[in-house]
């Protein structure tokens, strides 16, 4: 039996597999199957399909592993997107002080609820982003950006 591992070196969003099991018993092979296994990358994660049907991604890996041979049938490379910059510590810290001064005092919860995503720390956000939540704050208060609070 072949030992599968992952190519974890090269990002894809998809790869599927074509897959040999073998089931023997007492040396003596009684059943041998071909499935095509395709694990996809998504926001939330990675997701399974066996033979184009929906999967735990536990069972797609299980029999990935435990298969007597894997063949890469296709594979999807994740174009790398340039990111935007962040802001970084200086202009995350002055937001933080611009957030205190409007007498918020969740500024990462806040973030998180403008951004609808896990903030856990302002100097990773982009100044995009830095611009949605000072807008969404002073918004909260009836003001204008750049208000008396600036």
């Amino acid at each position: 039996m072949q030992e599968f591992t992952p190519n974890t070196g090269t990002r894809a969003h998809s790869r599927t597999f074509n897959v040999l099991s073998v089931t023997r018993e007492c040396g003596v092979t009684t059943d041998v199957e071909y499935t095509t296994v395709q694990l996809t990358r998504t926001d939330t994660g990675l997701t399974a399909q066996i033979n184009s049907q929906p999967t735990e991604l536990e069972r797609a890996v299980a029999l990935l592993r435990t298969a007597e041979r894997v063949w890469l049938l296709e594979e999807v490379l994740t174009s790398e997107v340039p990111t935007a910059p962040v802001i970084g510590k200086a202009i995350a810290c002055e937001l933080h002080r611009e957030l205190g001064r409007l007498g918020y005092r969740a500024h990462y919860a806040l973030a998180g609820d403008v951004l609808n995503r896990v903030v856990p720390s302002l100097a990773a956000i982009t100044a995009e982003e830095r611009n949605l939540v000072r807008e969404y704050a002073y918004g909260q208060l009836g003001l204008m950006v750049g208000g008396w609070a600036a």
